[in-house]
């Protein structure tokens, strides 16, 4: 399954971008033909970014605007950093000095990689291992052929290198189409922080393997619709050649950070939009999410919204349900790791830019654009993780990760509807005085569904769409791990006592641009047009002659058409272009 849409930015999400600040448009004026010393030069024509430190006399959220920053030693001073040519050109006239160093995908030599070539998932004994590529793309293919019930492989994208971004879609009866939530998990958009690559592949099998076994299990693939990318960045994993992940880069095939390379609602990447990002936007563009969660490496906490501000400048409008949820996250990995894992930023739990400001990140794209709600799991201390260590990090996690996927099924849940039609409406559930930041969701266009994880309380709803006036639920409570439905119809109750089903035609043609022919006219009494909102726009109760009704002069939208006739009062649905 191949995905080739391009996203949409105008539906359902904000555009106002920032400005950029004064700093950035100086850094991009300076010459960026600066020559670049041989050393570095070598490592780029190498491996297309290069690492290295340097004392920061800038904050660091303006570095952060063209260098893809790792982190801050406070102990040292020091900044660690990755650069590709155009961002290093612009870094070197700053005048700072620098060191370079080891990158972290060159820490471990191949010994340190269980690599397995040929892997059966029907047979796999132990998970201390990574797949060659090849073998990652046979065990994607393997999963359908083994669960064709339960898991349906879909690729997003083919790379120019011929490599490919492929998702699992797990869900029971997985080939029927379905109204389940649809929840998201990825890991190695940093091409070198491969926890998650082998957490995730482990993770597809224990689901599949545990549907109708596990009632926990069981529970989630019955009532949500999981999507699984265990590598998204396989141009970074599998730098060197297919065969090995020693060697992996950060950024992709070109150098470029997919983590900073997202549109961003302070300011917008400098590299241009990578075919790995255009595919995922592409994805969450076509597709409603309800949760997702990017896996990386480097330092051990869960980073949640906003990265493009600090908690001083701007919380997300569910910041305490985020401290809630990410605490469950953390505090439950501590009851299976040994002491001091999962401690980053003290207690493992960070608000993204009070640990460090970052613009572009996939995590801010898709919870201001998409109005989904995604965190970042840094999962392990190490980059590229040797293999013998992948088993423990699956048992200090994956209970966690369960426990996430579970938070889509709590909260606000509900059906939109046409009140005349029946049919799905898309519309905008907004919680008055609470949503901010494009918080809010959206229903389902395709069957008018949607979910809202929110902390317990006691919220007003609003319900917003085009061509309908706006209806409002007050007093909806809702406790944690529970979960409220509302059944939302939009429009006006057409509803009356001799109210009859419109058995014959009466009317054509529907949808209609100026004329409306009649038919049985001599049984019609009189015609009402209403408006969505109930207001009477037009009204006929003399047709003397004409077989039709003039309606040039309305505006174009949906309608009620209200006919009298001798003992009945008909109404149907009228759509004016």
């Amino acid at each position: 399954m191949f995905f080739s849409l391009l996203p949409d930015y105008n539906s359902g999400i904000k555009k106002n971008l920032h400005i950029i600040t004064v700093f950035c448009l100086i850094l991009f004026s300076f010459d960026l033909q600066a020559g670049i010393p041989e050393d570095v030069k070598k490592i780029l024509d190498e491996r297309s970014e290069v690492y290295f430190r340097f004392q920061p006399d800038q904050p660091l959220d303006e570095y952060s605007r063209t260098l893809s920053l790792d982190y801050f030693d406070k102990s040292s001073g020091f900044l660690y950093s990755y650069a590709n040519e155009r961002s290093f050109r612009i870094f070197l006239n700053l005048g700072l000095d620098y060191e370079l160093i080891t990158a972290p995908g060159l820490w471990y030599d191949k010994s340190n990689f269980n690599m397995l070539s040929s892997i059966d998932v029907e047979n796999i004994t132990s998970w201390d291992f990574y797949p060659t590529y090849e073998a990652y793309e046979s065990m994607m293919e393997q999963f359908e052929e083994v669960f064709p019930e339960l898991y349906q492989r879909v690729e997003i994208a083919t790379l120019p290198s011929g490599r490919k971004l492929i998702f699992g879609r797990i869900t029971a009866n997985v080939t029927e189409p379905g109204e389940r939530p649809r929840v998201m998990y990825t890991s190695t958009m940093h091409g070198n922080e491969t926890t998650g690559f082998g957490v995730l592949l482990r993770m597809i099998h224990y689901l599949l393997n545990n549907y109708g076994e596990n009632e926990e299990v069981t529970e989630l693939l019955d009532n949500l619709e999981i999507w699984i990318c265990p590598n998204e960045n396989p141009d970074g994993t599998y730098r060197n050649d297919n065969s090995t992940v020693s060697g992996a880069t950060r950024s992709n095939l070109n150098g470029v950070d997919l983590n900073r390379n997202y549109p961003n609602p302070v300011q917008n990447p400098g590299d241009e939009f990578q075919a790995e990002t255009l595919a995922m936007i592409a994805l969450v563009n076509e597709y409603d999410f309800v949760l997702s969660a990017n896996i990386h490496g480097g330092i051990e906490l869960v980073n949640f919204p906003w990265d493009s501000w600090t908690s001083v400048m701007n919380k997300h409008a569910d910041h305490n349900w985020w401290n809630f949820v990410m605490s469950e996250y953390v505090d439950t990995a501590h009851l299976y790791s040994p002491s001091g894992y999962m401690t980053g930023m003290g207690d493992g739990v960070t608000h993204g830019g009070d640990w460090y400001v970052v613009y572009g990140s996939r995590q801010d794209y898709m919870n201001f654009y998409v109005n989904q709600r995604e965190f970042t799991l840094e999962i392990s201390n190490n980059y590229t993780l040797p293999t013998a260590q992948l088993p423990a990090h699956w048992e200090y996690n994956y209970r966690s990760l369960i426990n996430y996927l579970k938070q889509s099924l709590y909260g606000i849940h509900g059906r939109v509807t046409d009140i005349v039609t029946g049919d799905p409406v898309r519309a905008r559930i907004q919680l008055m005085g609470h949503d901010k930041d494009n918080s809010w969701v959206f229903s389902d266009a395709g069957h008018g569904r949607f979910s809202r994880p929110v902390l317990a309380g006691t919220y007003n709803v609003e319900v917003f769409a085009a061509d309908y006036p706006v209806k409002t639920i007050s007093g909806v409570s809702v406790e944690n791990y529970s979960n409220v439905f509302l059944d939302i119809q939009l429009g006006v109750d057409v509803s009356v006592s001799d109210h009859t089903v419109l058995t014959e035609t009466w009317f054509y043609p529907n949808p209609v641009s100026d004329r409306l022919f009649l038919q049985n006219r001599e049984n019609i009494q009189k015609i009402q047009i209403i408006s969505m909102d109930g207001k009477i726009v037009m009204e006929y109760s003399n047709f003397v002659g004409d077989d039709f009704i003039d309606i040039a002069a309305l505006h174009p939208g949906s309608y009620i058409l209200r006919l009298y006739t001798p003992g009945n009062v008909v109404n149907h649905k009228l759509l004016k272009k």
